[in-house]
């Protein structure tokens, strides 16, 4: 599972709606959803927001588990060891 939490903290501090970000970033009605609904976003998609945004792709998304314990060693691991969060590749 996937939590755009953090992209939606950048649309709220920039005052950006998702409608808006749709129709600037020219994503779909279903992308936006997928937001809504904490599933994958390709990489391009991911790329076309941060572009807007001026950010990395990385920046918009945090992995997240339905495993409590799991997710606990994620999070730990992420503030161990932070650059080797959910790094995208070409």
């Amino acid at each position: 599972m996937f939590s755009y939490e953090k992209l939606e903290k950048k649309l709220t501090d920039k005052g950006i709606s998702r409608t808006n970000l749709a129709r600037e970033t020219g994503i779909s009605s279903r992308t936006i959803a997928k937001i809504s609904k904490g599933e994958k976003l390709s990489q391009k998609t991911l790329r076309k927001i941060a572009d807007y945004l001026s950010c990395n792709p990385e920046e918009l998304f945090q992995i997240r588990s339905d495993n409590p314990v799991l997710q606990r060693l994620r999070e730990e691991k992420e503030a161990a060891y932070p650059w080797t969060a959910h790094k995208l590749h070409p």
